[in-house]
């Protein structure tokens, strides 16, 4: 009979301890930081690699002289969907190739001295447009001398201010040297723009077959529409 009783009691102890189990309590720890899959990159604002969630409407601000820049426009209307403003000189037939493009040369050089003045940009052609409308704006500048086209720069130190908080996009396109230059000129005149990186630089070289240089860069700069 006391075997029986050892027996009966062991049995209980068993299963008050499989009641007080660990397992119920799980549910109130907090989730792993791990990403269920390790294979796949997490997303949020601490990854650089997340695409931005909302573009908004895009523009496509440009200027182009020897029409590369042009052509480039053309193939990324072809991969999004964008208003596009041409900037053009007020000053018509002007020869910019010209003597070693003097002409060009010197007006950066104006620029260069005194950028803070309206009077050292060159004319341009009205431009109406209403940022207001727009989430992105897409500067595509040809390289003069190390610095963004003096036209270009017209517009944007006319129109930069209202830029303020938009995503903006830069494509610079030069025969070899190095872009720097024109994105310190866009950040100089677009002063609290949201600048999407990196910035396209497509050489003349590259111009005609420029359509998955922009693919992947539109890519890497997680632009959606």
């Amino acid at each position: 009979m006391k075997k029986l009783l050892y027996l009966l009691l062991a049995m209980f102890v068993v299963i008050d301890l499989n009641a007080c189990s660990t397992d119920d309590n799980t549910v109130n720890e907090p989730p792993t930081e791990s990403p269920e899959n390790p294979d796949e990159p997490s997303t949020g604002p601490d990854n650089p690699n997340t695409p931005n969630p909302d573009m908004g409407k895009t523009l496509i601000v440009y200027y182009s002289f020897t029409n590369n820049v042009h052509t480039i426009v053309s193939d990324l209307r072809t991969q999004i969907e964008a208003d596009v403003i041409r900037v053009e000189p007020a000053e018509k037939n002007i020869d910019y190739a010209a003597n070693n493009y003097a002409a060009g040369s010197a007006l950066i050089q104006a620029i260069r001295d005194n950028p803070g003045s309206a009077t050292s940009y060159p004319a341009i052609d009205p431009v109406e447009v209403q940022l207001e409308e727009y989430g992105t704006i897409i500067v595509a500048a040809p390289l003069w001398w190390s610095n963004m086209a003096a036209p270009l720069q017209t517009f944007l130190f006319n129109h930069g201010a209202d830029m303020a908080d938009k995503n903006i996009g830069l494509i610079v396109s030069s025969a070899s040297s190095g872009i720097s230059g024109v994105e310190a000129d866009a950040k100089r005149l677009i002063p609290d723009g949201n600048f999407l990186t990196p910035s396209l630089w497509i050489r003349s070289s590259q111009t005609s077959s420029c359509h998955s240089m922009i693919s992947e860069w539109l890519n890497e700069i997680g632009y959606t529409e």
